[in-house]
């Protein structure tokens, strides 16, 4: 062998060194990060969890493969269990000449436990989370008095009626004003995700974005949908376990 073909085989290896050596480092800063993050705010602290890609069905769940869960976040959240967590799923293609090639999609997830379970409600951006991946799941795509929520959002219920509830005209202002992630009523979760990592700063108004839309809920969606007083505190029995 040349030793030209030596040094090219050389510095590939170093260069693949380099990428792993960095990307451990990153990964490790990034659990000290969420654990001292999750010390402050009095939270459970979790580097890695993969039973939680099986909880929910949706958005950006049970796509592709080697489902991933890490840097999670768990405990109350202004009276309600939340858990906030870095997922990721990977896609493959093969092109003409047989070449396999992995992409590897990254999500920041976060959930607030709501107080009872309610029908299904997706809303998401336009032309970003919308289209042909939410129509998969068979939900309409419901139009509101508001052209330009309209425009901006894509809401997919599988109760008309109860879309129309939830989407009232202060929730459709609040989503225009800051309406920064696709979120889902899916039982008894409030599910808000969005592409790429997150950082406490993002988790935080994440949270906060998903308390605002839960407080929008009227308190007779709360009665007629999942027969409980929205002004309980008081968690019902058999919700998502939350680690």
């Amino acid at each position: 062998m040349q030793g030209s073909t030596w040094l090219i085989l050389l510095l590939a290896v170093l260069i693949g060194v380099g990428i792993f050596y960095f990307n451990y480092i990153r990964a490790k800063k990034r659990r000290e990060l969420f654990a001292g993050f999750a010390a402050q705010q009095g939270w459970s602290y979790l580097p890695v969890n993969n039973s939680l890609a099986g909880q929910w069905a949706g958005t950006p769940f049970r796509t592709g493969d080697n489902w991933r869960v890490k840097n999670v976040l768990s405990g109350p959240y202004n009276g309600h269990p939340m858990v906030a967590f870095d997922y990721s799923y990977q896609t493959h293609s093969t092109d003409s000449k047989g070449r396999r090639t992995t992409t590897t999609h990254k999500y920041g997830v976060v959930v607030l436990q709501l107080p009872g379970a309610l029908p299904h409600l997706e809303v998401t951006h336009e032309g970003i989370f919308g289209g042909a991946v939410a129509n998969a799941f068979g939900f309409r795509d419901l139009q509101f008095e508001s052209d330009q929520f309209n425009r901006a959002f894509r809401v997919k219920a599988d109760d008309e009626r109860f879309g129309h509830a939830v989407v009232t005209p202060r929730m459709m202002e609040l989503l225009l004003a800051r309406g920064e992630i696709g979120w889902r009523i899916e039982g008894n979760s409030l599910v808000g995700w969005d592409k790429g990592d997150h950082d406490p700063t993002e988790v935080m108004n994440r949270l906060g974005l998903l308390q605002q839309v839960l407080e929008q809920v009227p308190p007779y969606v709360w009665t007629d949908y999942a027969g409980v007083d929205p002004r309980s505190r008081q968690q019902p029995p058999g919700g998502p376990t939350y680690p």
